[in-house]
């Protein structure tokens, strides 16, 4: 078990945080963290998909068929990597939220 302390200030802050414990709050804060990351991810990944009109899969499986026009030109190779980096991310954000624990529930909050 890991002992964590909050100055005065932050603990009054946690008041207005979803949660009964302080378990429970921290997990809030992180799953709402995790979860706009995750949305600011699938947002840039959205642009993408939008201006090549496909999916990173379907545009990676064109790039390897050789169907992507000038694909070793600077601006396509940089939109692969950057859109592949992202899609690790979007990966990454949903495996923590994944192992995020649930947080514990009252009667009430049913």
């Amino acid at each position: 078990m890991v002992a964590l302390s909050v100055s005065p200030q932050i603990a009054e802050y946690l008041g207005v945080v979803q949660g009964q414990t302080l378990d429970d709050k921290l997990i809030s804060l992180l799953e709402s963290y995790v979860t706009s990351q995750l949305k600011e991810c699938e947002r840039e990944i959205g642009q993408y998909e939008v201006n090549y009109r496909s999916t990173f899969a379907e545009f990676d499986e064109a790039w390897r068929e050789g169907r992507i026009p000038n694909k070793y030109s600077h601006p396509v190779e940089r939109d692969y990597m950057e859109w592949e980096g992202l899609e690790a991310e979007k990966r990454r954000w949903l495996d923590l939220l994944k192992k995020l624990p649930p947080m514990e529930r009252t009667k009430k909050q049913l």
